[in-house]
């Protein structure tokens, strides 16, 4: 193994093929924890659809170490799904939560709500009574709980090429985000706007974040040096309501602040956001000020966006 600029011991492919065969013995294709289907010969390759590499469990900065027992092969998704988060986390649509075992830890499912909602405990059938009258019951004991709205408002200096809009529309197409696109703030700049009125967990917060950070590492190493936009600032914000039609009325008159008048190619975050996240411990905040820049990319995806830059 070696070492990189941080002291921090990183996994080769050596190291890899070793845990393959220690996990999974000869097989040339396995499923990793999460359900996904990896192949021993596509270590490291994003381009397959069985790319796989080798995750820690208890993540290196929660104190993690690179041991086998806190090893696992996973499908790279899974990986980039599971990034850093501790004790929970969404994978290939299943919540898994990081548990203690003796000296070690251990990665196991939790049965129950997953990042897609309600839907995915039970479907409800309105011909079946019952079905219905229980999914009643439900909504009724969530009224009058504080509810949660993400909103990230995202500007964009000269587009050249509508396809960054796209490309940003897809990254938020989860079915709690609303999408929308405002071009009459001036014309070098185009405003995109996606909220999440379905945010009742730090789950759900923090898996927001994550996708402002792939954001951040896209716009930052990739649109902006090859001159498909001339700046940007992504703005991330948590807003609590004390019901739901409060929740739609005020929410939606969230807009973007005269926080900067020219771009400052980062990423801010509120206060919310901070407290229910990993960024409290990444970042200090000063409470006189309601945005905090949180200047996060993805190393491994940001390495191999200036590769792709620098063969253009």
């Amino acid at each position: 193994m070696e070492k990189n600029e941080n002291n921090v011991m990183e996994l080769n492919r050596e190291t890899a093929m070793r845990l393959w065969v220690k996990h999974f013995g000869k097989e040339t294709k396995a499923t990793d924890f999460s359900g996904r289907v990896i192949a021993k010969g596509a270590y490291g390759d994003r381009n397959s659809e069985f790319g796989w590499n080798v995750d820690h469990i208890l993540p290196q900065s929660k104190g993690g170490t690179t041991a086998d027992h806190n090893l696992v092969c996973c499908h790279i998704l899974t990986n980039d799904e599971k990034a850093d988060r501790f004790p929970a986390f969404v994978a290939n649509g299943k919540r898994f939560e990081i548990i203690k075992v003796q000296s070690h830890y251990e990665i196991r499912a939790v049965e129950g709500k997953t990042s897609e909602g309600p839907k995915s405990e039970e479907a409800v059938n309105y011909y079946d009574a019952q079905s219905g009258i229980r999914f009643f019951k439900k909504l009724k004991g969530i009224q009058n709980k504080p509810r949660f709205v993400g909103s990230v408002l995202v500007r964009l200096k000269n587009v050249a090429n509508t396809a960054v809009v796209d490309f940003i529309e897809k990254l938020f197409d989860e079915e709690s985000i609303s999408f929308s696109m405002d071009e009459s703030y001036r014309e070098s700049e185009t405003r995109v706007i996606a909220r999440n009125f379905d945010m009742p967990t730090k789950d759900d917060i923090s898996n927001l974040l994550e996708k402002c950070v792939l954001l951040n590492t896209y716009l930052y190493e990739y649109f902006e040096p090859m001159g498909y936009i001339d700046g940007y600032e992504i703005l991330y914000r948590v807003d609590s309501y004390r019901e739901k039609s409060e929740m739609y009325s005020q929410s939606g008159e969230i807009g973007f602040p005269d926080l900067h008048e020219d771009f400052e190619d980062a990423l801010y975050i509120n206060k919310v956001v901070v407290n229910n996240t990993s960024a409290q411990d990444e970042i200090e905040c000063d409470d006189r000020y309601f945005w905090w820049k949180y200047d996060k990319i993805r190393t491994k995806i940001s390495n191999d966006l200036r590769k792709e830059v620098g063969g253009k």
